[in-house]
């Protein structure tokens, strides 16, 4: 049988009899105070007992809590159910948490929600912005000085078949022989002749600027830092403008080539294929477009579909110049009223007149007084150039390659030019390419595909031509900036080593590429690039283009 213990069993042996009975009383209070709270837990539901499991515990309900509590409390009929209707209330709202609760926002097409929990970010931000520096890489940069460059040259001699200057025999009799020197006949052999060129171009400003919020800079502390993300950003911008700027500039200042000129008038015929409406007078303007703009508008002509004709296929003047290196035609149903806009290298299909506004250009912006000239401007100036030719047709399929050849070959005869890259687009590439895999002629070229276990490899790449001329191999190098039908031949250095130019194309600065930061006189930090300079030509003759590839 179960024996309550005694006092002295419970306490520590040697507690004088005072000390053991207020340990006692203490042990009491304990117990009852565990035996009550045991009671509150089972009564609010937050413990139990359950066969097999023994005691259980679980969350209390306050509904519960308050409900049991009503009962026991001496209230009216109104209060009562007045507390059960906002009980129920209570129990409405008591949802469990979820993705969007008790948190949820977002509006827009991509909605965002926020829950109460975490998400994964990158501790680095991405940077994808794709960066193309082909001419900024491989042209040098030398430093000048002042506001204009100057560089002189001879461009004949005698004997030399360039330049104007005539061949000079070099038989003589010594006897017989009677050459003016300062006025006066000497037993002389012939004197020899000489052009010359001076050539001056006015030093030009590049430059872009960037802001950061202080508020921005604060505000992505701890994931990145805004500012020096701003310094990238901008030195990429101005060395990616100075990369299309070496491409495609076009100056009019001192020196530089200048605006491109208003196209005469163009001519259109009836075709099929479009939705104009047959046997309708429609009106157009011409402009040719350089890799800086449109030039102005040329006067307006027209021409009605006839036979059917559901489109109408406008060329511009034969004269068309190489450096045009596209075509706009503006066209509407209505005299002075252009609802289209059409563009193309050469030729262009006018199928639909829309219900659009446009403008033909009443100004030019084929060039810039603020620009120099780059490649494509240079390159395409019969003036300076050695080759330049607008071909206005497609790559020859029977001969590929037969145009670069044609050029390297009149560049070798005038001047003994070596060429050592062509820059093309990349659809030009492709273009040369599928002639050569289109080839008829077996002798002429073979293709070998590689096969194995997981199939065949098929294609083929255009990666340099050789220069029948001299035996050299041409790089063909595909520049994302350059524009539709238009390929550069670029001979770096010339090919012999006292000419006194090291490379045919530099980049003269008298301020380089420098980055600004501006004193802070509001709320935000500025910066700003800038640069001073001009790109020289010195030897253009050695290099060519053509345009007009379609």
């Amino acid at each position: 049988m179960y024996t309550v213990p005694q006092t002295s069993e419970l306490f520590a042996e040697g507690s004088s009899p005072l000390e053991i009975a207020q340990q006692f009383e203490a042990y009491k209070a304990a117990l009852s105070d565990a035996q009550f709270r045991s009671y509150q837990s089972a009564k609010s539901g937050a413990s139990g007992f359950e066969f097999g499991k023994g005691i259980v515990t679980g969350s209390p309900d306050p509904v519960s809590q308050l409900r049991e509590q009503m009962t026991n409390k001496s209230l009216s009929p109104d209060v009562v159910a007045s507390m059960e209707s906002a009980l129920e209330q209570i129990e409405s709202i008591n949802k469990d948490f979820t993705l969007t609760n008790p948190l949820n926002s977002g509006t827009g097409p991509n909605p965002s929600t926020f829950g109460l929990v975490p998400y994964d970010l990158d501790p680095a931000l991405a940077f994808l912005v794709p960066r193309a520096f082909i001419l900024r890489n491989q042209i040098v940069r030398e430093s000048g000085v002042g506001q204009a460059y100057e560089y002189r040259r001879i461009t004949g001699l005698s004997n030399s078949g360039v330049g104007g200057v005539a061949n000079l025999s070099t038989f003589f009799a010594s006897t017989s022989a009677n050459t003016t020197f300062k006025n006066v006949g000497l037993q002389r052999p012939g004197k020899i002749q000489y052009t010359a060129d001076r050539h001056v171009v006015s030093a030009v400003e590049q430059g872009l600027s960037d802001a950061v919020d202080m508020q921005a800079q604060f505000a992505g502390t701890g994931y990145t830092d805004v500012r020096q993300l701003s310094h990238t950003a901008l030195l990429y911008a101005h060395m990616l403008g100075e990369e299309r700027n070496m491409l495609g500039a076009r100056g009019t200042g001192s020196g530089y080539v200048g605006a491109l000129g208003t196209p005469s008038v163009g001519t259109a015929a009836s075709s099929t294929g479009g939705s104009l409406a047959n046997s309708t007078t429609y009106y157009m303007k011409v402009t040719y477009s350089t890799a800086m703009g449109e030039t102005v508008a040329s006067a307006e002509f027209s021409q009605a579909t006839a036979g059917g004709g559901t489109a109408l296929i406008v060329t511009p003047n034969a004269n068309i110049p190489a450096a045009a290196l596209g075509v706009n035609v503006y066209i509407g149903a209505v005299s002075g009223t252009y609802t289209a806009k059409y563009s193309g290298t050469y030729t262009v299909t006018c199928t639909a007149v829309s219900v659009g506004t446009y403008t033909a250009p009443s100004s030019d912006a084929s060039a810039s007084a603020l620009a120099y000239d780059g490649m494509l401007s240079v390159f395409t100036d019969p003036t300076q150039s050695g080759y330049v030719k607008r071909l206005n047709a497609a790559l020859s399929t029977t001969e590929p390659g037969a145009e670069l050849q044609a050029a390297f070959g009149s560049l070798f005869t005038s001047v003994l030019g070596d060429p050592e890259s062509v820059l093309m687009s990349a659809a030009i590439r492709k273009e040369l390419s599928a002639a050569v895999q289109q080839q008829g002629n077996p002798t002429g070229y073979r293709l070998n595909y590689n096969t194995g276990s997981d199939g065949m490899t098929i294609g083929a790449l255009v990666t340099a031509i050789q220069n029948e001329y001299t035996g050299t191999m041409v790089d063909l190098v595909a520049h994302p900036y350059l524009p539709a039908g238009a390929a550069l031949i670029w001979q770096k250095q010339l090919p012999f080593p006292d000419s006194g130019v090291s490379n045919t194309i530099s980049a003269r600065n008298t301020q380089d590429l420098m980055i600004l930061e501006w004193p802070v006189i509001q709320m935000s930090y500025d910066i700003s690039s800038y640069a001073y300079g001009s790109l020289l030509f010195k030897a253009p003759a050695w290099c060519g283009a053509i345009t007009g590839i379609l």
